[in-house]
């Protein structure tokens, strides 16, 4: 009878993008979240909280477009490994946000002349998701041959989205008044 020596049969990096897996979970919920307490007024009393609540993209309140776009992205990454789409989709969505993102955080520092904490807290969630997704797909391109191309087409990709995800916040984020 032979004995179960346990999973050695995984490889390494299985368990590393394992941990990038979860830590990505914990980055989209958590701007999920905030996103939800973004619509709650009372949970912020900063002046810049307040003057931030007074724009909106293409008519709709920042608050519930975050809500939105953060359950978006949690059901694509929840789907993410089922279909090679949703991994793209997944990276669309996340880099296309970074782009509005850039715009939201301009438009705090030199039209409100303050920071959002909320605000801020979701961009950073964005930015630390897009960070982990960079790192994957490093790792994901180091361990096959010949997936560097791969790799250059991922990064035109979100070079793109960042790019659309700008020019969609220049062009749909109008101050309420």
């Amino acid at each position: 009878m032979q004995k179960a020596v346990g999973r050695q049969d995984v490889p390494l990096s299985a368990g590393k993008r394992s941990t990038l897996s979860i830590l990505l979970w914990i980055a989209v919920s958590a701007g999920w979240l905030v996103s939800i307490f973004s619509v709650i007024e009372e949970m912020c009393l900063a002046t810049a909280c307040r003057d931030t609540a007074g724009f909106s993209l293409f008519g709709f309140n920042m608050g519930w477009f975050g809500i939105a776009y953060f359950s978006l992205i949690l059901a694509l990454l929840w789907l993410r490994n089922r279909a090679y789409v949703m991994a793209w989709a997944f990276s669309a969505m996340v880099f296309t946000g970074i782009g509005a993102e850039l715009r939201l955080l301009w438009i705090q520092k030199y039209v409100i002349g303050g920071w959002c904490p909320l605000c801020v807290t979701i961009c950073c969630t964005l930015f630390i998701s897009a960070l982990l997704l960079l790192i994957e797909k490093i790792k994901e391109a180091g361990s096959v041959q010949g997936r560097g191309k791969n790799l250059l087409g991922w990064m035109a990709v979100v070079v793109t989205m960042i790019a659309i995800g700008l020019a969609i916040a220049i062009v749909g984020v109008k101050a309420l008044i």
